[in-house]
């Protein structure tokens, strides 16, 4: 599964993108600096809640100073996967998904 995220329309290029489906599956895809996505790992096919979360930041070594956060201007509504309002029906085989939040 590849695509890529947006909200309102602009590339969320921080966090992940979660999908969750009604049997327990589910998938996690980091998001490059232009929303796009790719889960490597196959998914079961079917509909999924997809949700949103902040990027996680890594460890520093003792002494090391952090990089300023990325920009992540998403709802809080949009990083649940019962409140996002997001699904996605995922196919066997190759599946291109654009997914674009809306506020």
């Amino acid at each position: 599964v590849t695509g890529k995220v947006t909200v309102n329309g602009t590339p969320l290029g921080a966090g992940s993108v979660n999908f969750l489906s009604a049997t327990g599956a589910a998938a996690l895809a980091l998001l490059d600096e232009g929303g796009n996505y790719k889960i490597d790992a196959p998914l079961e096919a079917g509909e999924y809640k997809v949700y949103l979360l902040p990027p996680i930041p890594g460890q520093l070594p003792p002494g090391a100073k952090a990089a300023p956060a990325a920009k992540f201007n998403v709802m809080p509504k949009h990083q649940q996967p019962d409140s996002s309002g997001m699904k996605a029906t995922v196919k066997a085989g190759e599946n291109v998904i654009p997914l674009d939040f809306k506020d």
